[in-house]
């Protein structure tokens, strides 16, 4: 069931948005766990996981800022920054303590391992909750943070009329400029180009929920141009990506490239679900109403999949069909077992479950 206050069609885009954000963690597994952990950049399986899905924590990043000027903000900033520390700040320290005891075995006999001794497991809580990295997804929560830190700046600037309002513009042009870094190993993506990308995202939302049905109207007089857009910049970044042509010194040409093309089937998948009024996705609701847990809990559900059948995987004789099955097959676990824990959860704490997985 829908919570009180929210937008049917906003949530519903929740759901499509962590079905896309689970989606690219499970197909990218599938591929780099029979490789050794190697990514082959130009594979098409690849290709396709990364244009189809990279970059959906955009969607997130559009929803939290529409949510704000188009709901919270009138609720008064202590209410909202309440909501936060308590909805959004403990469950990422509950789960930081958590998964800070699950370390990445480097050994190659499997993806799990514990920390050395209690000093060490300790030792790495702060760093972790600092640079998110208890869980390697964890990194757009203290990304998150920061953005909520900045609302009322962000939101007096969206708010803006004439050309008090260009400051706002640059931020939300700047992630065209400033891109996050691809994901490398021992290579951390909370860095300043993270921060304004996902910035300029939550800007547009900030921007867009401020008079949120009269801009959706005026977008819809433009879908046939948002399609075409969504549709070249895919194309283009398949195109890049073959080639393997990309970075530019800090500037990333496939980076940009996302951002418009996120953007653009984020304004199409809205425009359709507020077209379906109250008849929403019964199947994509309650993926949104557990959204943020399944942020949190499905990379584990992921890797604990793989770590069971980890010598089936990276057996070459049942290749390339294992890559093809595991992928739909981590997807489907880690979306159904993060919604089983969410319910136990509940079962056992209530609605102080929200403050301790998010949901």
């Amino acid at each position: 069931m829908i919570k009180k206050g929210y937008l049917d069609y906003v949530h519903s885009f929740r759901g499509f948005a962590i079905l896309n954000i689970v989606a690219i963690h499970a197909f990218a597994f599938a591929l780099l766990i029979p490789l050794n952990f190697e990514q082959d950049r130009t594979a098409p399986m690849y290709v396709l996981n990364e244009m189809l899905f990279h970059d959906s924590t955009l969607y997130f990043a559009l929803i939290s800022g529409l949510l704000f000027s188009s709901i919270l903000r009138s609720r008064g900033y202590r209410r909202f920054y309440q909501g936060k520390l308590l909805y959004v700040l403990s469950p990422y320290i509950v789960c930081t303590v958590v998964f800070s005891m699950m370390r990445w075995n480097d050994l190659g006999t499997g993806l799990l391992a514990l920390p050395s001794n209690m000093s060490d497991y300790l030792g790495s809580i702060l760093p972790n909750l600092l640079s998110g990295e208890a869980q390697f997804t964890y990194w757009y929560i203290p990304v998150l943070l920061f953005m909520y830190a900045i609302t009322p700046l962000l939101s007096k600037l969206t708010g803006a009329r004439s050309y008090a309002a260009i400051p706002a513009w640059i931020i939300m042009l700047s992630p065209l400029v400033f891109s996050r870094p691809e994901f490398e190993p021992g290579v951390n993506q909370l860095n300043a180009g993270t921060l304004i990308y996902f910035t300029g995202a939550y800007t547009v939302g900030l921007y867009l929920g401020e008079k949120l049905e009269a801009r959706l109207d005026y977008i819809a007089l433009h879908l046939k141009r948002l399609v075409t857009v969504a549709v070249l910049t895919s194309v283009l970044i398949a195109v890049l990506m073959f080639a393997g042509i990309n970075r530019f010194g800090f500037f990333s040409l496939q980076e940009s490239l996302f951002y418009v093309q996120k953007l653009c089937i984020a304004a199409v998948i809205l425009l359709w679900l507020r077209s379906l009024a109250e008849n929403q996705p019964r199947w994509m609701t309650n993926f949104a109403n557990e959204a943020f847990s399944i942020y949190f809990l499905h990379i584990f559900m992921i890797v604990s999949l793989a770590e069971i059948f980890w010598t089936v995987l990276r057996n070459p004789d049942f290749q390339p069909f294992s890559i093809y099955l595991s992928g739909w097959m981590y997807f489907a676990f880690a979306l159904f077992m993060s919604m089983a824990i969410v319910y136990l959860v509940r079962l056992l704490v209530g609605k102080y479950s929200r403050m301790l997985i998010g949901s």
